[in-house]
């Protein structure tokens, strides 16, 4: 959002720096919560197929957004960005409640 609400390139930057530390985190976060249920002898083939709809949704979005930017404008692509993280957001909260020690 702050990318999409950037007045200038400063505020651009910081909001890019933002997205990259968030996705560093939340990346691994969610992979180790898709294996950490689940035996160790599956726990290589639950990466592998997290990580394949990651490259899934990088090759279909990344064109998605292009087809936005095109219409829309670039400007607007970032907040498409947003907005589609947010059923992630309440998955992650979810995940996380059930994970939280009693």
């Amino acid at each position: 959002m702050l990318i999409w609400l950037a007045t200038g390139p400063v505020v651009a930057a910081i909001g890019a720096g933002l997205t990259g530390l968030g996705y560093s985190l939340v990346y691994p976060g969610l992979g180790a919560e898709a294996v950490g249920r689940l035996p160790s002898r599956s726990r290589g083939l639950a990466m592998g197929l997290y990580t394949v709809f990651l490259d899934v949704a990088l090759g279909f979005g990344s064109p998605a957004l292009g087809l936005v930017a095109a219409s829309t404008g670039l400007q607007f692509v970032f907040f498409a960005v947003a907005a589609a993280t947010l059923p992630a957001l309440g998955i992650a909260l979810l995940l996380g409640r059930r994970s939280a020690p009693l």
